[in-house]
């Protein structure tokens, strides 16, 4: 009879800790999906900053090739405007150039 009640009192106690190390099984998970969520939100917010960022930089670069652009356009119609002989010999020498590559091409 007393090995019987050891038994029961040594499975009691086993039970118990069983018990309590599912217990703390599961505050360990609940504490590790709380630093994950912390993580993932630190994350996300670093990658939205980062977008924004990007697209700032983006908007900005945008503007000045915008700029750039349209001062280019306007000297070279000045410069059209101002030396039309020379724009219409640069145009056919362009134009020369296009035509011998193609019949290189062509010829390989």
């Amino acid at each position: 009879m007393a090995n019987t009640s050891l038994r029961k009192a040594s499975l009691q106690s086993m039970e118990a800790e069983i018990e309590s190390l599912l217990k703390s099984l599961e505050s360990l998970k609940d504490d590790a999906s709380d630093e994950s969520r912390r993580t993932i939100k630190t994350l996300k917010s670093n990658a939205e900053n980062a977008l924004k960022h990007s697209r700032h930089l983006l908007a900005d670069a945008y503007e000045e090739v915008k700029v750039k652009t349209r001062e280019t356009g306007i000297a070279t119609r000045d410069y059209a405007q101002e030396h039309p002989w020379t724009t219409a010999g640069v145009a056919v020498g362009a134009l020369g150039l296009l035509a011998a590559y193609l019949l290189c091409k062509r010829g390989n």
